[in-house]
This record gives structure tokens, C-alpha cells and sequence, in this order.
């Protein structure tokens, strides 16, 4: 009688199961009237913008480095470097690929949820309503774009992480300050971005594999479309003939 083997279940997956429980407690909790709506509630009603009217110029540019477009320019040149550093163009299909399964993870939820933001409603139930706001792009942004300028680090890496931690968590605390989102938006971005960078690693080498394919059929036709080089002209050189030797008369 043979002995089953013991199922062995990778901390990455324990993660992410974790994180993901925690993410559709969070979303049913925004549907539902819950305590994640009584905190909502709360921070809106203390108008931090009204009592600190003196941090919102600093706090408002702030806030663009959790800005999808802007925040990935500028660091966009950090994995080009990286990726000649490695000479791999793997830093690059990493940032392509969490970009795209972060824009398709949290766009599904906003769609689905359509909750309704600070600006447009002081309801902190306005859900199933045609908005956008939950979970927050903007931290979902921040946690994988600083999350990834880190994972790519190599002398200063434990730095990068404590920067990246700082920054994600500012730049949400920064959003409900300014109105744009409720705090669960802001949990909600945090989930988020850290399930894209749990699952990153088991979506890489699907990506690779048809970045190496795009790249390698780039390379065939580059190589087929240079013109063929030209034979080498016959050689016009002549030989001068040779004279036979002459006897000498002595």
C-alpha cells in the first residue's frame, strides 16, 4: 500500500490566498453596509482639507508619483537600464506585464462595484452607481510600480522595499486627504497591488516565452528585409608574361 504524498502548498500561494481573502472581504464589505463604511463615514467628516488648507499645493503634486501615466515615464528609464544591465529584456516584460494585469484586475472590480467617490457624492454607500473609484488606481499603481523598481534592485534592495512600503502607504493616506477616495478605495489599492506582484512570478514565463517570440520573429524579418551583398567584381589584374631566359655567348 503506497503512502500519499503530503500536499505542500508554497508560502507564495499561502500569500496569496491570504491577500485575496482579505480583498473579497473588502469588497463585500463595500457592497454591503459594513464597519469598512462606518470608517469611511468618519475620516470624511473630519474635512482634513478645510483644518490643513496649507498641505494641499505639496500634497496635490505629491500624489502624481501614484499617477499611472507620469509614475511610469519617469521610471521607466530605471528598467531600461536595468534590462541592459542584464542584457535581458526581462525588467521590461516584467513592467508590461504587471501593468496589464493590473489594469485588468482593478478595472473588472471598478466596473463591477461602481462606487462613487468624495467628489461626486458625500454617500459612503453609493455603490452599483457608474463610478470608478474602488479599489484606488492610484495605490494599486504605486504598490506595483515601486514594488517592482525594488524587486529589480540588486545593491540597495532592502532600501528600495522600505521606500516602496513608504511611498504606496503615503501616497493613499495623501488621497483621502485630498477627497479623492474613500479609505477603503485606498485598502482596496493596497490588496490589489500586492496580489499583482504575489502572482507575478507564475505569469513571467507565459510573457517571456511571447516576448521571446515577438522578439525573435522581429529579428528574422529585420534580417530578411537587408538587401543580399553584392558578388565581388572578377579580378582585372593582368600577368605580365614571362620572357625566356637568353644563353649568354662567351
Amino acid at each position: 500500500m503506497t503512502r500519499a504524498r503530503p500536499l505542500h502548498i508554497s508560502t507564495r500561494a499561502t500569500t496569496f490566498s491570504i491577500v485575496l481573502f482579505l480583498y473579497v472581504v473588502l469588497i463585500l464589505g463595500v457592497i454591503q453596509w459594513s464597519p469598512f463604511l462606518t470608517i469611511d463615514r468618519d475620516i470624511f467628516r473630519l474635512d482634513l482639507p478645510q483644518r490643513f488648507p496649507q498641505w494641499f499645493p505639496t500634497l496635490h503634486t505629491y500624489v502624481m508619483l501614484g499617477q499611472r501615466a507620469p509614475a511610469t515615464l519617469v521610471a521607466l528609464p530605471w528598467f531600461v537600464w536595468r534590462a541592459w544591465k542584464s542584457r535581458s529584456s526581462r525588467p521590461l516584460v516584467m513592467l508590461g506585464t504587471a501593468l496589464v494585469v493590473l489594469n485588468l484586475s482593478v478595472g473588472v472590480v471598478k466596473i463591477a462595484t461602481g462606487r462613487l467617490g468624495p467628489h461626486a457624492t458625500k454617500h459612503v454607500h453609493a455603490v452599483f452607481e457608474g463610478g470608478d473609484i474602488f479599489p484606488s488606481g492610484h495605490v494599486s499603481n504605486a504598490v506595483v510600480l515601486y514594488g517592482l523598481i525594488a524587486m529589480l534592485a540588486v545593491s540597495f534592495r532592502r532600501t528600495a522595499y522600505v521606500l516602496a512600503v513608504v511611498v504606496s502607504v503615503t501616497v493613499g493616506l495623501v488621497t483621502v486627504y485630498l477627497d479623492t477616495h474613500w479609505m477603503s478605495d485606498v485598502f482596496g489599492g493596497w490588496l490589489a497591488g500586492l496580489l499583482v506582484l504575489i502572482a507575478l512570478p507564475w505569469v513571467m514565463p507565459y510573457s517571456q516565452r511571447i516576448a521571446d517570440a515577438v522578439i525573435g520573429w522581429g529579428r528574422r524579418r529585420l534580417h530578411r528585409s537587408k538587401p543580399a551583398a553584392a558578388p565581388a567584381p572578377p579580378s582585372t589584374t593582368t600577368v605580365a608574361p614571362v620572357k625566356p631566359a637568353t644563353l649568354s655567348r662567351g
